[in-house]
């Protein structure tokens, strides 16, 4: 009897060059507050953007034989600031300083108050992704120990 070992991703699908700047994304570290400079699209049509990005991202993911299907992550400006940045309790205007991991000064968001999840972070986004596969899938959020870094 044979098993099959189901396959998925892990981490973001690259973003489409029409979508950010990839140069200005790659000349930093992941940003941990917002970082809207780096899209390409105007800020109402940036939605319909990312879902576009996304679609093309989930079809890819089904043409190479992906099992579990994720959105790409399309949407973020980095695996943590999307969750981190709805929370409340963070003061996203007056962000604080940390130290990055290489020892350079880096914004963070700046907790002002109880951190609480006041409405659904990625609610629409698993509900996109749904609807746009047939196949099994997956969203992926930060946990405690990367949202306290």
């Amino acid at each position: 009897m044979t098993h099959q070992l189901p396959t998925t991703v892990v981490g973001s699908y690259p973003q489409p060059e029409w979508l950010v700047d990839r140069k200005m994304l790659g000349s930093r570290l992941p940003p941990r507050t917002r970082a809207l400079e780096i899209w390409r699209v105007n800020a109402d049509l940036l939605e319909q953007a990312q879902d576009d990005a996304t679609v093309v991202a989930i079809h890819d993911m089904e043409r190479a034989g992906i099992d579990v299907i994720t959105d790409g992550e399309i949407r973020r400006e980095s695996y943590s600031n999307r969750f981190a940045t709805a929370l409340e309790g963070m003061d996203l205007d007056n962000p604080g300083i940390a130290l990055d991991r290489t020892g350079h000064q880096n914004p963070v968001p700046r907790v002002i108050g109880p951190i609480r999840r006041a409405r659904p972070v990625e609610k629409r986004d698993v509900e996109f992704l749904r609807a746009n596969t047939g196949r099994t899938i997956k969203a992926t959020l930060p946990g405690p120990f990367t949202m306290s870094r």
